[in-house]
């Protein structure tokens, strides 16, 4: 986890160093996805991670993980970072395009899920209606 956050940390410091504090305002697409991704940096690496362990380690106080957990499910986000490579590097555009069929028929198989279950259902009643007679 701390490696993590140390990578994402200097690719934010190096991003700010060469491009300056401009790339970060969210006038187009690739200034929102950079400002969150400062955001995903900064509050759940280096704040999470870092900061309030610290803090409670200097006041002598037990961090409360159960708080810091629900903040740890932003964490998740960090998997559009990769959306974004596979969507802009024309290596990966077979992937993107599997990606984006299977998102694209998510609708289909949650319909092709509930009818399964539904079938599976039915047949169980029938099973245990024949299996154990009064």
């Amino acid at each position: 986890e701390h490696v993590f956050t140390a990578f994402f940390l200097a690719e934010m410091v190096l991003r700010l160093t060469v491009y300056g504090w401009r790339v970060y305002l969210p006038t187009s697409t690739e200034g929102r996805s950079n400002l969150l991704d400062a955001f995903l940096v900064i509050f759940t690496g280096v704040l999470i991670t870092w900061v309030i362990p610290l803090i409670a380690f200097a006041f002598g106080t037990e961090a409360n993980r159960g708080a810091l957990r629900t903040f740890s499910v932003l964490r998740s986000v960090r998997l559009a970072r990769l959306v974004r490579v596979f969507r802009e590097v024309p290596v990966f555009h077979e992937a993107w395009l599997l990606i984006r069929g299977l998102a694209d028929s998510s609708r289909t198989l949650f319909w092709t899920c509930i009818m399964i279950l539904l079938v599976t259902y039915a047949f169980a009643i029938l099973g245990l209606a024949i299996i154990v007679k009064p």
